[in-house]
């Protein structure tokens, strides 16, 4: 049934991210205070945002279906690396951080994670596509190692008119 509704509040999303077309402003995604909500596809499948809280520090977090059939929350401290390739359109930073994860349901445990990633952020749409590998020790029902592996885009709502 919670399956249920999270694949219809993924769809819901995709369409509303797609019917209303972003305006940017002259700032660039990545400045402190810029929140970008979207959708994440790996494990969870689900909704993601993202808090900058400077140019290189963020909080993100993502909420949704697990594969082993639990509800998967989770929530990260991200360090950016900006420096790393310059591109000729739009930035490519790298990140690191730490954060927890919660599953819900059959299997219920607690864990803390370690994600590495890159985002793309797009010269001048509010948009950031991102792809992260995040390992993850088990830190209930017994220790243990696990892995969340995700696919994103996130639009920046505070660059929308």
């Amino acid at each position: 049934m919670i399956k249920n509704y999270l694949i219809f509040g993924l769809i819901l999303s995709v369409i509303g991210f797609w019917a209303r077309p972003a305006r940017a402003v002259s700032s660039q995604v990545g400045a402190a205070e810029d929140l970008g909500v979207g959708i994440a596809l790996g494990q969870p499948i689900g909704v993601t945002a993202k808090y900058w809280l400077s140019s290189s520090l963020a909080v993100d977090g993502a909420a949704g279906y697990h594969w082993n059939s639990n509800f998967d929350m989770h929530a990260d401290y991200l360090w950016h690396s900006f420096s790393s390739f310059h591109l000729s359109s739009g930035r490519l930073p790298f990140y690191l951080g730490l954060g927890g994860r919660v599953l819900l349901g059959d299997d219920s445990q607690f864990g803390a994670r370690f994600p590495l990633g890159a985002s793309f952020l797009l010269p001048h749409d509010p948009i950031e596509f991102f792809a992260e590998l995040a390992p993850v020790v088990k830190l209930t029902s017994g220790l243990g190692l696990d892995i969340d592996g995700l696919l994103g885009v996130r639009l920046y709502i505070n660059y929308m008119k």
